[in-house]
């Protein structure tokens, strides 16, 4: 490995801080232990009022190349959030976008000196070896912009629930075209481009351009920067579990209870209607894509009922029942379909039933 990397590229390292102090020393330790070791560390804290600062400082005095910034982004986080419920619950998902914001200043500010460049999140665990098999990876294959890995996904006490799993179709190579990811996503979702696993050429902003914050893809706005790069290059998946990703925490919760359209449709509709990719796409792609869409409308008229709006829930759950949601479900059938399947009939004759109220209770305490 050695001979390979002997002149080894810097990597900047850009960490976003914000009321992490809990995760905060998980996450960084890690880091300032790679085994890559030409590489610089870069923290931005966005005006947290608990003592991260306080604890960036501490290990700023024990490791030289911790280089601290106050607020890349002027947008001050806990704007985005209900502070007075004790959960935390996201007001929008504005805070996805604040986090696109500091990457976008990371480059735009250009402090971040690197040839290659990883966004890693605060409440994340990262492996050791993350750093050296990412960037060895750019370094042997010159003509790939970005690349990804897999990770195992933890709860707020470290334990592993779970793994991000590479689809099937991606199963037999590592580097990637737009046709095979975009494919795979219109199938799966954006579960498998794990987010702050991603290692990109610095100079891919150059030619492309930064992050889309505060704009139409909102929480989304890095798979449509994922997706712009696969347009003119390609993109690795290394097919191991190199990060313990958090499923809790700040900025996490986003999902709990959504019952607005996921920001995922309005990005893969920019490019299936926008950009006309749809023209390339075969019909079963298309209806698995739509079962995506069906699924996420049970899953919204499920959290319309929780939070008593019986009246979206009803329409919602009453306008998903199509031939072609029963046929995908049947297509590579799997527990999700399944459970989707369930809780969509559940709804449908309580709802219609007129048990609606006693089923949001229900529904609530089972969640």
């Amino acid at each position: 490995m050695e001979n390979i990397l002997s002149k080894k590229p810097l990597v900047t390292i850009c960490f976003l801080a914000y009321n992490c102090e809990k995760f905060l020393a998980k996450s960084i330790n890690p880091l300032l232990k790679q085994t890559y070791s030409n590489f610089e560390f870069i923290i931005s804290n966005n005006q947290s009022t608990d003592g991260t600062e306080k604890l960036i400082h501490s290990l700023q005095k024990k490791h030289s190349n911790i280089i601290y910034r106050k607020n890349i982004s002027q947008v001050k986080t806990e704007e985005f959030y209900d502070v007075a419920n004790k959960d935390f619950a996201l007001k929008s998902n504005k805070f996805y976008d604040i986090c696109l914001d500091h990457c976008n200043g990371f480059v735009q500010s250009n402090l971040a000196k690197g040839e290659y460049i990883i966004f890693c999140h605060q409440d994340d665990i990262y492996h050791e070896d993350i750093i050296e098999k990412e960037a060895e990876f750019l370094t042997n294959n010159p003509k790939v912009m970005a690349v990804f890995t897999l990770g195992n996904i933890i709860n707020e006490n470290d334990k592993i629930i779970g793994q991000y799993n590479l689809p099937k179709e991606l199963s037999e190579k590592n580097i990637y075209n737009f046709q095979e990811v975009f494919t795979a996503v219109m199938k799966y979702g954006n579960s498998f481009l794990v987010a702050p696993t991603f290692m990109v050429r610095k100079e891919i902003f150059d030619k492309l351009g930064l992050f889309e914050a505060y704009g139409q893809f909102g929480g989304s706005g890095d798979l449509e920067m994922w997706l712009r790069i696969l347009e003119k290059y390609s993109v690795g998946i290394l097919h191991e579990n190199l990060i313990d990703f958090r499923i809790s925490g700040r900025g996490k919760q986003y999902n709990t209870l959504r019952t607005e359209k996921s920001d995922f449709f309005d990005v893969m509709d920019y490019f299936l209607i926008d950009k006309q990719y749809i023209k390339k796409i075969n019909k079963k792609n298309l209806r698995q894509y739509n079962y995506q869409k069906n699924a996420d409308d049970t899953l919204r008229s499920m959290n319309f009922l929780i939070k008593g709006n019986m009246q979206e829930s009803k329409k919602l759950i009453n306008t998903s029942f199509s031939w072609d949601f029963f046929i995908t479900s049947a297509e590579d059938i799997n527990i999700f379909k399944i459970k989707i399947l369930i809780l969509k009939v559940v709804l449908f004759l309580g709802i219609n039933l007129g048990l609606g109220k006693y089923l949001g209770k229900i529904l609530y305490k089972l969640l």
